[in-house]
């Protein structure tokens, strides 16, 4: 198909623009309201025969390029639609793509949650079938006593998954666990969490340890192996982390964050931690 171009059209124009005051200075015109049938009728044969022969070929030759236009447009709408079909059907194949990744992820998280559920299960079966088999080789075996045995586990097990935080301050109006985000972020950690203060308001003003629940026990070991960098931390330096522990375990956590305390404010030179249940003390040079 033979197409129009710039130049085509503006020679078109170029011709048309030279020819029109050419026609009304031979019909003695000086602009195109005067040009009617009476004046052409003054003008001479031959002069007529020129303008028409001239006229003819001009329209005759913007026929032709009119019907160009008229095919290049068809053909421009065309490609236009097919383009919009092929953005379409692109579009349509994008989604499916992002449903399928969708229900890859669905899958997989639904794989981790099922397999995470049952290694739960078989750590509640296995401690509690050694807790039972203890129990009968002691002689043990009456209902309460099982029962006992088995919510000890269980209780064992959800601790596995938590931390407690000691030596944040306390304030009458907080929010516990936005608190508990600072500090983890501190240590470049962001954990999905619930926080709360355990234990009830003492008259003392001492601040109340925070009970962190967390997604799993993997990520609370994490937690545990970053938290020493906060004692370089200038907001939290005095801020503990430890694993959550049974009433009695707390209470001796609670004495030796306490002595802790007390060996760093006598002892600043040197670097002490809590480590296998006891504290220990090293130079600040060997650091």
């Amino acid at each position: 198909m033979t197409t129009v171009n710039d130049k085509e059209l503006e020679d078109l124009l170029g011709k048309c623009s030279a020819w029109l005051p050419k026609a009304m200075e031979q019909v003695g015109c000086t602009a195109p309201i005067d040009v009617t049938s009476s004046v052409c009728k003054r003008a001479m044969k031959d002069t007529l025969a020129l303008l028409f022969s001239e006229s003819f070929h001009f329209v005759r030759f913007q026929n032709e390029k009119m019907k160009q236009l008229k095919a290049e447009l068809s053909s421009t709408k065309s490609q236009l639609i097919e383009n919009q079909k092929w953005v379409i059907s692109l579009q349509e194949t994008i989604i499916r793509e992002k449903e399928k990744k969708l229900e890859g992820v669905e899958t997989a998280v639904k794989s981790s949650v099922e397999s995470n559920l049952k290694e739960q299960f078989k750590s509640y079966s296995e401690a509690a079938a050694e807790n039972v088999m203890v129990c009968q080789a002691d002689g043990l075996t009456d209902p309460e006593t099982l029962k006992k045995v088995v919510k000890s586990v269980v209780q064992e097990e959800d601790r596995s998954r938590n931390v407690v935080i000691f030596g944040l301050p306390e304030k009458k109006v907080e929010n516990v666990e936005e608190r508990v985000q600072e500090i983890f972020q501190e240590i470049g950690l962001k954990p999905t969490l619930q926080a709360s203060r355990v234990g009830k308001i003492s008259k003392e003003k001492s601040n109340r340890p925070v009970k962190v629940s967390l997604s799993s026990s993997s990520t609370v070991h994490q937690i545990l192996r970053q938290a020493r960098n906060l004692r370089n931390s200038a907001t939290f330096s005095k801020v503990y982390v430890r694993p959550d522990r049974s009433e009695e375990e707390r209470a001796q956590d609670r004495l030796l964050v306490q002595e802790l305390v007390k060996k760093r404010d006598k002892e600043p030179g040197k670097v002490h931690f809590i480590r296998s249940g006891t504290i220990q003390s090293k130079d600040k040079s060997l650091e």
